[in-house]
C-alpha cells in the first residue's frame, strides 16, 4: 500500500474531525485500548480544543491517495503534539500527545513514518511521550530510541501509563 504523508494546521485538524473520530475509534476500539466509541470522540475533541489554542501544535496525517487535499483520500494514520510541561514538570518539552494508525494500516511503516515527520517538525531537542504500559507498546517505543522515565497511574485511570523520553 503507499501512502502520502501531509502536515495538518489546527484548522485543517478541525476540518476533519469526524475522519479523526472514525479513524481513533477503529484503532482504540482493540488491543490494547479497548475503548468504546465515545472514547474516541473525547480524545479527538480534546485534542483539537488544544489544537485551536496553541501556537505550536503540529500534526502529521497519512493518506491512502496521492493528493492528501484530495476529499476522497483515506485517512490511514495521524500523529500530533506540541511543547508543554505537562510531563516534564518545569521544562518545555515537545509532547507527542497523539500517535494512531488505522488497524488495516498498521505494520506498513506508517506510525513510524508519521512519528518521525512529526518530530522533525517539532522536536528540535527533547521529546516526552506517555502511552499505557504494555510491552506492545512500550517496545516500540523504545526501537524508535525512548525510554521509560516514569510510571504512574493518572487520576482515575484504572491503568498504569508509562512517561517516555526521546533526546
Amino acid at each position: 500500500m503507499t501512502y502520502r504523508l501531509a502536515l495538518l494546521t489546527a484548522a485543517e485538524a478541525v476540518r476533519r474531525r469526524e475522519e479523526l473520530i472514525a479513524l481513533c475509534a477503529q484503532a482504540f476500539g482493540g488491543s490494547p485500548w479497548h475503548e468504546p466509541p465515545l472514547g474516541a470522540v473525547r480524545t479527538v475533541d480534546r485534542l483539537l480544543d488544544n489544537a485551536v489554542r496553541r501556537d505550536d501544535f503540529c500534526a502529521a496525517a497519512a493518506y491512502a491517495a496521492d493528493d492528501p487535499d484530495d476529499a476522497g483520500a483515506a485517512l490511514l494514520g495521524f500523529a500530533a503534539g506540541w511543547t508543554d510541561t505537562a510531563l516534564s514538570g518545569d521544562e518545555p518539552t515537545f509532547e507527542l500527545v497523539e500517535l494512531v494508525v488505522a488497524p488495516g494500516s498498521q505494520g506498513l511503516g506508517i506510525g513510524r513514518a508519521l512519528h518521525d515527520g512529526l518530530l522533525v517538525v517539532g522536536s528540535p531537542g527533547p521529546a516526552l511521550l506517555m502511552t499505557l504500559d504494555v510491552p506492545e507498546l512500550t517496545d516500540r517505543y523504545t526501537r524508535w530510541g525512548w525510554k521509560v522515565v516514569d510510571r504512574l497511574r493518572p487520576g482515575k485511570e484504572e491503568r498504569d501509563y508509562v512517561v517516555m523520553r526521546r533526546a
